[in-house]
């Protein structure tokens, strides 16, 4: 009861000096005119217990219970901010401590937010150990992989496991924001920021193509490979259709054979739902082609997963110039970042292979980083 006590009254001093700053800075006013939005802080989730775990009697610790998603979006539709403090009220009554983090993926989650942003103790930043590079982006499995090699587990209710106790605070700190970056993406949440608390690092992280600390994202290629010879038959049915429709132009078995290093697919079940073509050229070009989806499965983002795995792909690569030619798709890949672009802005090797007779349209598209793709995939499913 003493400790709930302090966390009370800490919890309230934390919450009166964030609302006040906040409070300030909405009534700054830009142009003659101040911000149109309050501070409100209430209970915006219920809470429940721990209990008792490995016969542990967690007494006051909590987890969320439910969010008050209606709530929350009805302040936000009058532009207003909502402050949450890691204090959550049982339907009884009760009062209990919530993970503060866990409480953020949680709600984060359930408003189908897009970011959730977290802030390590020090000025952190994840490296890679061999090249010694700022690591600027995660995919979940990546993640997962981490946190398992150094015994970390958080997990939905805020508890977390450690295995590894010679572990330092500062390195521990910023792999658990890790770890709850991955609970936020396993809510829905489609992005997980991991930032350093320094000067500006909000304003760089969001709005500069190198960001200020390290992104995590969902296994968004899930299920995409190399193709094999034993896909041949499974790409072909897929797209002799638009092969008769005069979409694509004709790839004979034998062809794609030939070829079949240069094919990726998507499957499902041993069934090809998917399909792209990589080829590299000199200069540092690329061209996609052949990239088809099943009807069975469009809509579904299948198409931009596959342009998004390529894109990465030829990256890896040391490809920066992508391109693509097509004769009914154009608007699809317009919608994606690529330009119209004449026949001479292939690499020479590709245009001695145009063929004028067909008439494709090109369209080209530059990609310095890996944070240029990220930013695109926040476009998904539109």
């Amino acid at each position: 009861a003493e400790t709930l006590r302090i966390i009370k009254e800490e919890a309230g001093y934390v919450r009166f000096e964030v609302e006040r700053q906040l409070a300030r800075s909405l009534r700054m006013q830009r142009n003659g005119q101040e911000f149109e939005g309050s501070v409100v802080s209430t209970n915006f989730y219920s809470a429940q217990p721990f209990g008792i775990l490995d016969g542990i009697d967690y007494q006051f610790t909590g987890f969320v219970r439910r969010v008050e998603v209606e709530k929350i979006r009805q302040l936000h539709e009058t532009r207003d901010i909502c402050l949450l403090t890691t204090l959550g009220v049982s339907p009884s009554g009760e009062v209990f401590n919530v993970n503060s983090e866990c409480l953020a993926a949680r709600v984060a989650g359930a408003l189908g937010a897009s970011k959730v942003l977290y802030f390590t103790e020090k000025d952190m930043e994840l490296k890679h150990r061999v090249h010694k590079n700022k690591i600027q982006s995660l995919r979940l499995s990546d993640a997962r992989a981490l946190l398992d090699y150094y015994g970390l587990k958080c997990d939905s209710r805020g508890f977390v496991k450690q295995g590894n106790e010679d572990l330092d605070e500062d390195k521990l700190d910023v792999l658990l924001r890790i770890g709850w970056g991955m609970q936020a993406l396993s809510q829905g949440v489609k992005r997980a920021h991991i930032i350093s608390p320094k000067f500006g690092a909000v304003l760089q992280e969001l709005y500069t193509r190198d960001g200020s600390g390290t992104l995590l994202s969902g296994d968004l290629y899930e299920g995409i490979r190399r193709a094999t010879v034993h896909d041949v038959s499974g790409i072909h049915d897929l797209i002799s259709p638009l092969i008769q429709k005069g979409t694509l132009v004709d790839r004979p078995k034998a062809t794609l054979e030939r070829e079949i290093d240069h094919y990726y697919v998507l499957s499902r079940d041993n069934f090809v739902v998917a399909c792209g073509q990589l080829k590299l050229f000199p200069g540092g070009f690329a061209e996609i082609g052949c990239l088809v989806v099943s009807k069975d499965y469009r809509s579904r983002g299948r198409g931009d997963a596959m342009l998004g795995y390529l894109e990465r792909l030829a990256l890896i690569n040391g490809a920066s110039t992508i391109f693509v030619l097509s004769t009914q798709t154009m608007e699809w890949f317009l919608e994606r970042g690529f330009g119209e672009a004449p026949v001479s802005e292939l690499p020479e090797q590709r245009q001695e292979l145009y063929n004028h007779r067909r008439a494709s349209k090109i369209y080209l598209k530059k990609i310095e980083s890996q944070r240029d793709l990220d930013a695109s995939e926040l476009w998904w499913n539109r």
